[in-house]
């Protein structure tokens, strides 16, 4: 008798009895979050362990199972592990995370499977969304309609289920066309291929494709710390493979506990703050990094090159005190070896010692308040070699556990100092206020001091004066000139140790007081900070000339919002919109000539009622009943809400054919209140 012939008769005699006697047991996979390094889902695997034959592979008994449609006796028992598994590990104090398990063609056609699992997950008393349905792409296409069918079933039960193998066959897109999926998985072919260029370009525009999409990505075959450390950068959310660990048994997984060298769970009332943290591709700012003029020929061996020379980009695990790097691409790694000397994923850096980062440590202190605060931040800060750092914080999430906050930075621009031109402590005060009474430079080694005056003339600084033990001369000043109301304040807050404490804690120290200048009381603020470990740059401003600086300020604040709204969209745009989610008036921020010749009005009183009144004269026919269902105000607030932003893609004629474009919106806050910000680009 030949093998598959002896296989095909032992398997289907013995299936029963391989069932009852628990011959047939489930190992399993573990599939871990990208962002947290914990395991967040698992996959079960059917293993046949034979007391005669020993380990069969699934190759030998799975596709005979199938051929005679009978593997939906093995899938309900993998179900019916499963369940046990996690109410055994939650007895023994483990965190409880969902699993996965597969299911086949035919299981659908020999019994109702989708009821046959309710049942018996309800019987257990445990949440359906804790059991996670995975169908391969192959099944799929097979019968799209009737599968389509059964999948929203699954869904309207409160199961998630999984597209399994993605882009293993032709039919992908068509598939996520059709069918709403939370989470893809790739196929392991992607792996298999990761040192070509092309595979890994790809897989870095299917993960892009995917967060358009809303929808989550898992990553199957993961082998090495370069392909998990590829991934990550990507955005893919979470990975598996042999990398993290082999498909073991429940006895396995509890031994691992006990011995301590476990993965670890992640725990469920975290997941929702990972989850945010992941979804961030650290490739997305590309375009603007190329300035979106790429001549390099598709092939060309520069190809790799400019497609991952993207914006410095990192992601933050933020504490009152300092934070970690949790992710971070490579164009940050290589800028912040330039500038920390040295970084790490899981580094470790407190907000006190950024002091030695650079002239003021706007860095640390816009971080700690954007993670406080919330919102986008821009801000520009000298750094210790002279070079201008522009940049861009936001706040991701809250880890309602731990008391942490994930912030996104990304390093927009970093201006070079002119060679011929010596940075020294004068331009370094003149920067600190550009309408100051009194300029002071302070070494604590020794607390000699030098004060600036300015010369109105040419904006110079030159030493006025010179002298030692500052602290204590300032004292003595103090109760010559300062109004003798605020002497005791400030002699009582103004000294050596309190100042230092300050700026170590809060990244400067300032105060407020009067200052008598000709019998008139003057309202002044003097500000100190810290330039690496031995010096002081304290200036003294006017407040009057912080009243007229404030016109400036809200120039500058006016400026920063336009780039809030840039920054927003991410995109090479071709018409930006910002609409009142109240009242769906809107206006025409900004639009290229093509779009401009579509002649749509620019401003109105409802932007949806206005726009589906367009889509006849300006959208692709095929498109437009598409677009009016979907382009609805609590539509796009329902998305906003649900995944941070709203996307669709259709057809406008443009120079009379139809162009696919891409709209995307989102939300911001203008002035305390919340605006909807609309942009159109081109889909390439």
């Amino acid at each position: 008798m030949r093998k598959s012939d002896f296989d095909l008769c032992y398997i289907i005699d013995n299936l029963d009895r391989a069932i009852s006697e628990d011959w047939i047991q489930a190992y399993y996979m573990p599939i871990v979050r990208s962002s947290s390094g914990k395991v967040c889902e698992e996959e079960a695997l059917a293993r046949w362990i034979d007391p005669e034959y020993g380990r069969l592979s699934p190759d030998r008994f799975i596709p005979i199972l199938e051929a005679n449609k009978l593997i939906y006796k093995l899938d309900l028992k993998i179900v019916d592990e499963v369940l046990k598994k996690m109410k055994t590990q939650a007895d023994a104090g483990l965190y409880v995370v969902p699993i996965s398990v597969n299911l086949s063609r035919t299981d659908f056609d020999v019994c109702d499977i989708v009821e046959e699992i309710r049942k018996r997950v309800d019987a257990a008393g445990l949440s359906r969304d804790k059991l996670i349905i995975e169908i391969t792409e192959n099944v799929l296409a097979s019968d799209l309609e009737y599968m389509k069918g059964q999948i929203e079933r699954f869904q309207s039960l409160g199961f998630h289920v999984w597209m399994d193998d993605f882009g293993s066959g032709y039919s992908s897109l068509d598939v996520l066309e059709e069918i709403s999926f939370e989470h893809i998985k790739f196929d392991i072919k992607f792996m298999e291929h990761f040192e070509h260029d092309k595979a890994r370009i790809m897989l870095a525009e299917l993960m892009r494709m995917a967060m358009a999409l809303g929808i989550r990505t898992i990553t199957e075959g993961v082998e090495t710390p370069e392909q998990a450390r590829f991934l990550r950068e990507i955005g893919c959310n979470k990975m598996q493979g042999y990398h993290f660990c082999r498909p073991v048994s429940l006895q396995e997984i509890l031994a691992r506990y006990d011995k301590g060298i476990q993965i670890g769970f992640e725990n469920p009332e975290e997941s929702a703050y990972y989850d945010s943290m992941g979804r961030i591709n650290l490739y997305d700012l590309s375009v603007i990094a190329l300035g979106g003029d790429d001549n390099t020929e598709p092939g060309s061996e520069n190809t790799m090159h400019r497609y991952f020379d993207t914006l410095p980009m990192g992601v933050f695990e933020v504490d009152p005190e300092g934070f970690v790097i949790r992710r971070c691409n490579p164009a940050y790694t290589t800028f912040s070896q330039r500038f920390f000397d040295a970084v790490h994923v899981g580094q470790r850096f407190e907000f006190k010692d950024f002091m030695d980062f650079s002239t003021g440590s706007m860095f640390a202190s816009t971080v700690k308040q954007v993670a406080a605060d919330g919102g986008r931040v821009f801000f520009r800060e000298v750094l210790r070699d002279g070079s201008m750092l522009h940049a861009v914080v936001c706040r991701i999430a809250d880890n309602p556990v731990r008391g942490v906050t994930a912030c996104a930075v990304v390093i927009l621009e970093i201006v070079e100092p002119d060679e011929d031109i010596e940075i020294n402590y004068e331009q370094i005060a003149r920067a600190l206020s550009s309408d100051y009474l009194y300029l002071f430079y302070v070494d604590l080694e020794n607390e000699h001091f030098t004060e600036y005056s300015h010369s109105s003339v040419d904006d110079s600084l030159s030493a006025k004066r010179t002298g030692t033990d500052f602290f204590a001369a300032s004292r003595r000043d103090a109760g010559e000139i300062l109004h003798p109301d605020d002497r005791e304040r400030f002699i009582s807050e103004f000294n050596r140790e309190n100042v230092l404490r300050t700026i170590d804690e809060d990244g400067a120290f300032m105060i407020g007081y009067r200052l008598l200048v000709d019998g008139e009381a003057v309202y002044v603020n003097m500000k100190s900070v810290r330039i690496g470990t031995d010096q002081l740059i304290i200036g003294v401003n006017s407040v009057d000339t912080q009243v007229r600086l404030q016109k400036e300020y809200e120039r500058l604040d006016e400026e920063r919002r336009t780039y809030e709204r840039v920054m927003a969209l991410v995109g090479d745009f071709i018409c930006i919109y910002i609409v009142d989610p109240d009242t769906g008036s809107y206006m025409e921020y900004s639009s290229n000539d093509q779009y401009a010749e579509l002649k749509i009005s620019k401003s109105g009183d409802d932007f949806f009622k206005n726009a589906r009144e367009e889509s006849l004269r300006v959208i692709y026919s095929e498109d437009v009943d598409l677009f009016n269902a979907m382009f609805t105000r609590e539509r796009m607030i329902e998305e906003i809400d649900k995944n941070s932003q709203f996307i669709m893609i259709y057809r406008l004629i443009i120079n009379d054919k139809p162009e696919y474009v891409n709209l995307k919106a989102t939300m911001y806050e203008e002035n305390g209140r919340p605006q909807i910000i609309v942009g159109v680009s081109f889909y390439r």
